[in-house]
């Protein structure tokens, strides 16, 4: 690190002072004891605003998607399955489901950081996140309902899921419209994120009803 000019000026002032000081006898020697005192707290003061280290730069951790699971094509272990292995289905599909759920959960963590912040206004008074935490939600309970087995409602509540994250991206793709580059910096990833959950979804919809079709009881098998 380069040595600053202003920092070496103190310095040696700090160490002249110190020199006085010590041949001042007298009437004048407390005084010049503390000047000497108080030129080199300045200039230890000086030291150290020049040569720390700047303060770390906090951003919002909204391009973190290193956590986000890809699962390839959800649900499409179901297609090596048998029509009768329903519980090794109803285990895949919970699985690939509460996959999804994770990923909502960060996608609803990762907008609600931006709400509040300066041009992120506009999502902040339609309180943007009730809409991922609704899907957060929705998920979640989805995945509790596959613990019971196969139900008809769960693919119409997949369905739901899959046309909510198609609305957020939406909405997030509308929103970056005419805004600064810094606020198309931290949405677009999150729009690119609530198209995948959404296209996830639909894969999910597809191979858990074509399964369900499959089962000799039909779709309300458990």
């Amino acid at each position: 690190m380069r040595t600053h000019l202003i920092v070496i000026i103190p310095l040696f002032l700090a160490m002249i002072a110190l020199v006085i000081a010590g041949g001042t006898s007298g009437y004048f020697l407390p005084l010049t004891v503390g000047l000497a005192v108080a030129t080199a707290f300045v200039a230890f003061a000086i030291i150290f605003q020049y040569t720390r280290p700047p303060p770390e730069v906090k951003q919002v951790p909204i391009e973190n998607f290193y956590i986000w699971s890809d699962i390839g094509e959800s649900g499409a272990e179901l297609r090596r399955l048998s029509p009768g292995d329903v519980e090794a289905a109803t285990r895949i599909a919970s699985a690939d489901l509460g996959s999804l759920s994770s990923n909502a959960d960060l996608l609803n963590s990762r907008i609600s950081l931006l709400l509040g912040r300066e041009g992120f206004e506009e999502l902040t008074r339609e309180k943007f996140n009730s809409q991922t935490e609704k899907l957060s939600e929705d998920l979640r309970g989805i995945t509790k309902q596959l613990k019971k087995g196969f139900q008809a409602e769960i693919l119409s509540s997949i369905e739901q899921c899959a046309s909510q994250a198609d609305r957020i991206a939406n909405k997030l793709y509308d929103f970056q419209r005419g805004k600064s580059e810094v606020v198309h910096i931290y949405a677009e990833p999150l729009r690119r994120a609530a198209e995948k959950l959404s296209s996830d979804l639909r894969l999910a919809f597809v191979n858990i009803s074509n399964f369900m079709k499959s089962t000799p009881a039909g779709p309300e098998s458990s």
